[in-house]
């Protein structure tokens, strides 16, 4: 059940950043003989993001690991804000709103690990993952129902969008 000064938070969002290692994948790495990196990403999240996108909430990736597979599926879901090999993501956080003219409190954040707690404290909404880390479970002011790279990102993105009334409007244009 959302609180409802979690709802009022819910609603000023106008930016969702998301981790990628463990939130859009299930956070294994898998390697080819060639040394190729691959990622497995859930097909129901990806339409997600880009409901989020087309109803006006923009989408960024912060990740702390440089990989062209993310490079890629951010080029595929039409996502241009993506930084990469930020270990000290705040640094990066506060690099957004200032490209983005947001404040704080317009931008939730997912995460699973540790690395994602300083962003996570300053968003004005924060998730974790079913599978995330204690700590950032603790943090957060949801947490999903759904494993990282198993439709826990759809699930963000449908609180989201049914708390700032925007759902039925994603509904009906699958009804016409």
């Amino acid at each position: 059940m959302i609180k409802k000064s979690d709802m009022k938070r819910i609603k000023a969002v106008r930016l969702l950043i998301l981790d990628v290692d463990g939130v859009m994948t299930d956070g294994r790495i898998i390697y080819d003989d060639a040394g190729r990196e691959e990622k497995n990403f859930d097909v129901q999240d990806g339409h997600g993001i880009k409901l989020l996108m087309r109803a006006g909430v923009d989408v960024a990736l912060l990740t702390s690991r440089e990989s062209g597979v993310v490079r890629h599926r951010a080029s595929n879901l039409g996502i241009s804000i993506v930084y990469q090999g930020y270990k000290e993501k705040l640094q990066a956080f506060n690099d957004i709103l200032g490209k983005k003219a947001l404040r704080a409190e317009e931008v939730a954040v997912m995460g699973d690990d540790l690395v994602d707690l300083p962003v996570m404290k300053r968003a004005g909404f924060s998730i974790a993952v079913k599978n995330a880390v204690p700590e950032v479970k603790k943090m957060a002011r949801y947490v999903t129902r759904s494993e990282g790279g198993r439709g826990a990102v759809r699930e963000a993105v449908e609180l989201i969008l049914k708390a700032q009334g925007k759902w039925a409007g994603v509904l009906e244009y699958y009804m016409k």
